[in-house]
This record gives structure tokens, C-alpha cells and sequence, in this order.
């Protein structure tokens, strides 16, 4: 981590924003919520992390070379698209834009998911994907409000 939860708080309160959002401390975070159980002044700082995190993905603002970013990204487009997550789908386009000769390492644990039924190829989509749709476009106008 370049910064602790602490000095993070610290930035976004003293209105650095945009040095926050373009900390690898929030990318880093495994979300663990010992710093929220841990902190004194009982800020939710995991839920901080997260917010972060969607702020720095709209911005554009994360630093380059970790995967998180680009991953979430490319989650939400497929899930978006098929109303669930694709996991074989999701890693390959994360791995094309960010490191697209690390699929050759991770080719062998592939294939031994794919062996045990536990990678699809393609994926599935929901039933009612139209409902789904209009239930994301409510939370997307909500949200700019």
C-alpha cells in the first residue's frame, strides 16, 4: 500500500480526492473489514474503499498496471450484457488489456477448471434479461441524481 486506511481517510477529508482515487492502497485492499472492526472513530473504511473504487473506475483515474480496475470493468459489461458473470469470458478480456502473454501461465489452471465443470465457455444468460436491463438503467438514473 502506498498509503494506510488512516492517511487515506486524511486525503479525502483534507480534500485530496484526487491523489486518493489514484492511491494503490484502495486497489490493494482485500476487503477484509479488519480496519473498519479496528478504527477508533468506527468509519465503515471498507465501504469507503469500495466507494473509492467505483469513483476512481468512472474518472479513469486508477493507476495503470493493476488488473482490479480493468477487471471490474470488464465484469460489469458482461454482466450487463448476459444478466451474470462468465468467468472464462471475464479473465480473457481482462488479460488481453492488461497482460495478454500471462494467459499462457494461466492456461494450465484454466484447462483444469474447464476439465472439472468449473469454467463455462461462453456463459449463461438470464431468462428475463430485458427486466434485468431496465433495473440497472433505474439504479444508473438514480444514481445521477
Amino acid at each position: 500500500m502506498d498509503y494506510t486506511p488512516r492517511k487515506l481517510m486524511a486525503m479525502i477529508k483534507g480534500g485530496f480526492e484526487d491523489e486518493a482515487l489514484k492511491s494503490k492502497t484502495i486497489w490493494i485492499c482485500s476487503s477484509c473489514y479488519s480496519c473498519t472492526v479496528m478504527c477508533p472513530a468506527q468509519i465503515k473504511i471498507t465501504d469507503v474503499m469500495y466507494a473509492l473504487k467505483r469513483m476512481a473506475i468512472e474518472k479513469g483515474v486508477y493507476p495503470k498496471g493493476i488488473p482490479t480496475p480493468v477487471l471490474a470493468q470488464e465484469m460489469n459489461k458482461i454482466i450487463a450484457s448476459k444478466g451474470r458473470n462468465a468467468e472464462m469470458e471475464v479473465v480473457t478480456r481482462m488479460m488481453l488489456r492488461t497482460n495478454p502473454f500471462g494467459m499462457l501461465k494461466m492456461a494450465p489452471m484454466g484447462l483444469s477448471l474447464f476439465r472439472k465443470g468449473r469454467m463455462h465457455i461462453g456463459g449463461e444468460k438470464i431468462k428475463n434479461l430485458k427486466q434485468m436491463k431496465k433495473l440497472l438503467s433505474g439504479l444508473k438514473k438514480k444514481e445521477a441524481k
